[in-house]
């Protein structure tokens, strides 16, 4: 009978700790799922850097894939954003094309020991705090799509 107890207490642990795993840790906010398409003149953006900005607490992030599509990230473990509206901001970065490598900065470059410059290739009206795009993230499962115009 010893034996019965033992497991089913174990059984017992080992079910509330469990639960304790999965979801928000405490006092987290309630956060809520956030997915969605980025395109940038009808095209879908890819590499780029999608940030929910709510007006206190912290940020989400995510990156889009080769479809535009993106998936917020609260923190490492923890997904979506929290429920509330948001300054959304949207960031890529690619090598300057104005930039003309010389000989040695390419020897250097293959050497890890240099970094050609980058610019930002979505408008600063997408970007930081100031963004003219916004969403308001509710309880449940939450999309929204962004059409971006390089004008």
């Amino acid at each position: 009978m010893t034996g019965r107890l033992l497991v089913s207490t174990g059984c017992l642990v080992i079910a509330v700790v469990g639960t304790g795993c999965g979801g928000r840790p405490a006092g987290f906010p309630e956060t809520a799922a956030v997915t969605g398409v980025i395109t940038f003149d009808e095209m879908p953006l890819e590499g780029a850097t999608v940030s929910f900005l709510p007006d206190e607490g912290r940020s989400s992030v995510g990156t889009t894939d080769s479809a535009g599509r993106y998936r917020l990230k609260f923190t490492g473990t923890v997904s979506g954003a929290v429920l509330g509206m948001h300054h959304v901001s949207v960031s890529k970065q690619a090598p300057d094309p104005d930039f003309k490598i010389t000989k040695e900065e390419q020897e250097m470059l293959e050497n890890g020991d240099f970094l050609i410059p980058t610019v930002d290739v979505v408008p600063g009206r997408y970007q930081g705090r100031a963004s003219e795009l916004t969403a308001e993230v509710k309880s449940g499962r939450n999309s929204f799509d962004f059409a971006l115009t390089s004008d």
